[in-house]
């Protein structure tokens, strides 16, 4: 086990328009900060990076795991401190925690992040992310399919610490594979959604980034969508959907899929409580490759809604 000392660096951040919303763009920019601290910890540039046949390689994202405060609750003007923590998962994958505290509170000035803060003793007015990723290339020109493990020439986590064994992100990516599901136990309750299914097209128009991938940011938009599509067909009313407070937002990105993808969405939930006349709800998606059945992302996400 690396015996490294946990470091972190901190910025500064007002949001625009650009950087927040009940959408993607937030956990957008989580995933810009992920790169951004993997480029300076590890000794490459991940928006350049070349595997050592002279081949793009992308630092690609396997979890994300946003938890704590709602992503929607960033508003326009919203000061924050980003506090980023990176850790060490093998040759070829790293880890990177981040806290977002509003400006001036009390986990704003903390300089410490360790891991056991984000598992086990969270800040109520804090989000946190924890992001596990893995160097990938193209196995064929023009294909997202098939990508293959490929970390660029000087990459290297040796010198970080690492996260505790039973906290490993490959133990939630094994789970996602095995159970097609990301909940970090089994949940009892009354069903809410049961074998609900609706279908997606690939969007290049937005899905796709600057290299052709399909854009990991854009699977939360996908998710939430056929949540809504799930819904809806439930009645329940859109502005619940709108003010609903979304606690813990889990993604296991198993592969990446072409433009002209078809993905077939299952949506599942346990209705798990109602404190308050709320209503808390433990919701899975699983996304596949609709032609060949394949699983592409598995999906969980916390949620409280209703009117007191």
């Amino acid at each position: 086990m690396s015996t490294g000392t946990t470091t972190t660096t901190s910025r500064e951040f007002v949001l625009s328009p650009a950087m927040c919303g009940a959408n993607s763009l937030f956990v957008g920019r989580l995933g810009d900060w992920t790169w951004s601290a993997v480029s300076d910890a590890c000794g490459v540039d991940a928006l350049t990076a070349r595997n050592a046949d002279g081949e793009p390689t992308y630092l690609a994202f396997q979890l994300f795991d946003v938890r704590g405060a709602d992503p929607a609750g960033f508003t326009f003007g919203d000061r924050i401190d980003v506090r980023t923590a990176v850790f060490a998962c093998g040759a070829e994958s790293v880890a990177t925690l981040h806290r977002v505290a509003p400006a001036g509170s009390a986990g704003a000035a903390d300089p410490t992040l360790e891991p056991a803060e984000f598992f086990e003793d969270r800040r109520p007015d804090c989000l946190y992310a924890l992001n596990f990723n893995r160097w990938v290339s193209r196995s064929a020109p023009g294909s997202n399919r098939g990508l293959v493990r490929a970390s660029p020439p000087g990459f290297t986590t040796a010198h970080l610490p690492e996260l505790p064994r039973e906290h490993s992100p490959r133990l939630a990516c094994a789970q996602a594979r095995q159970h097609l599901t990301l909940r970090d136990a089994p949940t009892a309750g009354e069903p809410g959604f049961a074998g609900f299914t609706t279908d997606y097209r690939i969007d290049p128009t937005r899905d796709l980034n600057g290299v052709g991938l399909v854009y990991f940011a854009a699977y939360f938009s996908i998710v939430d969508g056929a949540l809504l599509a799930a819904w809806r067909s439930a009645g329940r009313p859109d502005a619940a959907f709108l003010a609903r407070r979304t606690r813990t937002r889990r993604l296991c990105y198993l592969s990446n899929v072409d433009a002209d993808t078809v993905l077939s969405a299952e949506v599942s939930s346990s209705l798990t409580g109602s404190p308050g006349g709320l209503t808390d709800e433990v919701v899975d998606v699983v996304l596949r490759d609709r032609e060949s059945g394949a699983v592409v992302a598995v999906a969980c996400q916390e949620l409280t809604w209703g009117a007191a």
